[in-house]
């Protein structure tokens, strides 16, 4: 008897899970939605010559488990990188360029940082202050830091006010004053621990990558570092790749390569229940019986299907914050600003919106000629404005206000489509990595339940593939014992 995994949801995470649960030939795989299309955050719409990702656009090409799926999926050839890595920041009700050369905000060039308006003269110094700072300078506690905290520790406050706070806290549409440093950006804890200063982590690792000599300690090793810091470089290729006809086609990829009737839509999954050594999932409109249960739904849905109290708490205990995204298009004629560049990130007390991006600028053939394409960002952590109580219109309205002060002239919207993402955008605050400590032991008392979504260790596409294909192949391995392909 060939044994069975339900995958639920059918977001990248389980497409993605549910795609290679189905290459291993040995088992049957059930694939449960509870809306009435696949691709959960991901969607992407063509109209009047636009196309349009609703969801995320592009993924981060240093983490390589997205990029191996596009080339595996066939759709090599389709990546596309935007030729800009401009970014502006606001300051003082106008935008600024973000200093060159930062990574994760941490500077790699000493230059643009020297001469950049976001900060001040003692908070430039302040910043070159990392390389003489030895690792857990000025940490405070044992357990985990807010990404705020961990940035002053190294940076200073001004950095981790102006430039990090919007850079790293508006991925996760949250507030760096309580996001955990530990589960959004392991990588840079990584770099201190093993370098202690992280503008050294980096000279070193681009060095390795380079295959020159190991950096050398001291006196000797810090002037090779100033001297990388004052290269006069033209500008590195972008750390993000899309899709030449959106991020939807990569969807339409996973789902093409499952096998007939394996995705079923509109079906909710309402509770799971342990019948002997298996699992029967209950949907509206059925139910089935499994060896094991893939559940890539958020937190916050899971834990209204798992059957442990204990569970239920630790996973409804992930707070989650809403979003919307608000697209404009524009005669470019009518549009002062020149758009040279991929956008821009609001910093908390500077508007009403978080960022915005130029897509036709940061995208080719995202808009009709004499046309461009843009989107603001909404919600999150902020208390501007209420996405779950506000109307479309309202948003679209508050947006484009925001984007006029911010850029000048735009004309009159030429298409304008919102987007609202409710509850959907978790917040991995201080205390989430010893809580997934806690989930991950509760697992162990349900063989057979495994959990894989942005809520849990990391948000971006790639973290997200990352989780579906482990998750198949730990049920893989709980149904035949065998590893998947």
């Amino acid at each position: 008897m060939r044994g069975r995994v339900v995958v639920v949801g059918g977001g990248i995470t389980g497409l993605t899970a549910a795609y290679d649960l189905t290459r291993s030939g040995e088992i049957d795989v059930v694939l449960l939605e509870a809306s009435a299309r696949l691709g959960g955050n991901i969607a992407t719409y063509r109209q009047d010559g636009f196309l349009i990702d609703a969801g995320p656009d592009s993924f981060v090409r240093t983490k390589p488990d997205a990029t191996q799926l596009v080339k595996e999926l066939g759709l090599g050839d389709d990546l596309v990188t935007t030729a800009s890595r401009r970014v502006f920041i606001v300051r003082e009700g106008r935008l600024v360029l973000m200093p060159a050369g930062m990574a994760l905000a941490i500077p790699t060039r000493i230059g643009p940082m020297l001469t950049t308006p976001l900060l001040s003269l003692e908070g430039k110094l302040r910043m070159l202050g990392d390389l003489a700072l030895p690792a857990g300078f000025a940490r405070t506690t044992e357990r985990e830091e807010s990404i705020a905290a961990f940035v002053s520790r190294r940076f200073g406050a001004e950095a981790a006010e102006r430039i990090a706070g919007p850079l790293l806290g508006g991925i996760y549409a949250g507030d760096v004053d309580h996001l955990s440093v530990e589960a959004t950006f392991p990588q840079l804890i990584a770099v201190e621990q093993k370098h202690g200063s992280l503008i050294r982590g980096l000279f070193a690792a681009q060095r390795a990558r380079q295959g020159g000599p190991p950096a050398r300690s001291g006196a000797a090793g810090l002037l090779d570092v100033l001297r990388w810091l004052r290269r006069d470089e033209t500008e590195s290729p972008s750390p993000f790749y899309s899709l030449r006809d959106g991020m939807g086609s990569l969807l339409d990829a996973l789902a093409a390569r499952l096998p007939k009737r394996t995705a079923q839509l509109e079906a909710p999954v309402e509770r799971l229940r342990r019948v002997g050594r298996r699992w029967q999932v209950d949907f509206a409109g059925g139910a089935v019986v499994a060896d094991a249960v893939v559940l890539a739904v958020p937190a916050n849905i899971a834990a209204g299907i798992v059957p442990d109290n204990a569970l239920r708490d630790e996973l409804s205990a992930i707070p989650y914050v809403s979003t919307a995204t608000v697209f404009f298009a524009f005669n470019r004629e009518d549009v002062d600003h020149d758009l040279d560049g991929v956008g821009f990130i609001v910093p908390r007390g500077e508007g009403r919106i978080i960022a915005a991006t130029w897509v036709s600028s940061k995208w080719e053939g995202r808009a009709s000629p004499g046309q461009v394409l843009m989107r603001a960002f909404v919600g999150g952590s902020r208390q501007d404005v209420n996405v779950e109580t506000a109307s479309d219109e309202a948003l679209a309205r508050i947006a484009l206000g925001e984007m006029r002060r911010l850029m000048g002239s735009l004309g009159e919207p030429k298409l304008t489509r919102v987007f609202k993402y409710v509850r959907t955008n978790s917040q991995p605050i201080v205390g989430h990595a010893t809580r997934l400590e806690r989930i991950r032991r509760r697992l162990e008392h349900w063989p057979g339940l495994f959990l894989a979504n942005g809520a849990y260790e990391g948000v971006g596409i790639p973290d997200c593939v990352r989780q579906g294909r482990a998750a198949a192949t730990h049920a893989l391995e709980s149904v035949t014992g065998e590893v998947s392909h």
